[in-house]
């Protein structure tokens, strides 16, 4: 499914299900299914509901004041970091790789010395060549291995952290299963990591290339901010998919009972029905709801951390170095092609 409105249907018609893939071979990028099962990825209502309304709690107003404040302490230290080294210097390696680390790994209460091996596992379980499926199916097991570990030093130790406020919930009915927590902890250690990375190279990249809008972003990042993010995907092709319990038309097709639907939200974001000419950033557009983070019951459930941390991560980059500018030419810059990410590898900038 590509277009805006079949996008839409699919993820929110519960005649379309992700619980029924657990098992089966389905098409993909990658060699090993990234989300695992008992994931809440691969999970239908009313169990999906559970775990979305403990990360719901974990993402409140109050919780997010104090994210916010964490991730504006990350990036004042980065960027103290990226001045006092002068430039040249890649914003990839000083800022954008470096950031989602250290917020989710802070928020989940991951100390220092594991968070490196932590990203190389969620790494692994990215690439897209077939030969990395040992390597995969072994990062998986030793992601599973580390949470349940995690949370036995939380339940021994305690701790104000996200893992200890998940697992030490003092009201039985809301309290998850063991293995719904390894799960849910899981799936934030894989979206934490890279995505944020991604996100924040394009958005830079695209500003830096792009003087007119460097300078609209410098006046109001937050007016412009879902544009950017309409137009720059953070991946390449797309993500779970989910079957169709019944037979099902959508756009004038017919969709067999048990067959497998893919919805790509780069797609649904590139509608010309939805966004006129929407191979170009226009910051003046009007404004329809973009996909970028999904829709329905999967929509990205940390969607509000994430635009903290963009937001934040821009504006500062932007406010501190006014003059900030790429120290190569954009046709120089290289980009990622291993993996589902999609992001620039380096980014050289002056200032």
């Amino acid at each position: 499914m590509t277009r805006y409105e079949d996008v839409k249907l699919v993820t929110t018609d519960r005649r379309f299900s992700r619980a029924a893939l657990v098992g089966k071979d389905f098409p993909r990028i990658t060699p090993r299914p990234i989300a695992p099962p008992g994931s809440i990825f691969v999970l239908d209502p009313p169990e999906h509901g559970r775990m979305r309304t403990a990360l719901g709690r974990a993402f409140a107003p109050r919780s997010l004041d104090r994210m916010r404040e964490l991730t504006q302490r990350v990036v004042d230290e980065l960027l103290d970091d990226l001045e006092a080294a002068g430039g040249p210097a890649d914003l990839m390696t000083a800022l954008a790789t470096p950031l989602p680390t250290r917020v989710i790994s802070q928020i989940l209460g991951i100390p220092a010395h594991e968070r490196q091996w932590l990203k190389e596992q969620a790494a692994a379980l990215k690439m897209t060549d077939p030969s990395n499926q040992p390597l995969a199916t072994a990062a998986q097991k030793a992601l599973h291995d580390y949470v349940v570990s995690l949370l036995e030093r939380r339940r021994r130790e305690g701790g104000d952290d996200l893992v200890s406020a998940l697992a030490i919930t003092p009201d039985q009915a809301e309290r998850l299963t063991d293995g719904e927590l390894v799960s849910l902890i899981v799936s934030l250690i894989l979206t934490g990591h890279d995505n944020l990375t991604n996100e924040v190279g394009g958005i830079c990249y695209a500003l830096l290339t792009d003087p007119d809008l460097l300078d609209r972003a410098k006046e109001d990042l937050a007016e412009i901010l879902d544009e950017l993010i309409r137009y720059i995907p953070y991946r390449r092709g797309v993500g779970t998919p989910r079957v169709a319990l019944e037979d099902v038309t959508v756009g004038g097709r017919t969709i067999r009972a048990g067959e497998i639907v893919h919805v790509s939200y780069i797609a649904a974001n590139q509608d010309p029905d939805r966004f006129p000419g929407p191979d170009r950033i226009d910051p003046d557009r009007p404004r329809v709801p973009n996909l970028a983070f999904g829709w329905g019951t999967h929509r990205c459930p940390a969607e509000p951390l994430a635009r903290i941390e963009l937001l934040v991560a821009v504006r500062t980059l932007l406010q501190r170095f006014p003059n900030l500018r790429l120290a190569v030419p954009a046709h120089e810059v290289p980009w990622e092609s291993r993996n589902v990410n999609r992001l620039p590898l380096s980014l050289p900038v002056l200032w």
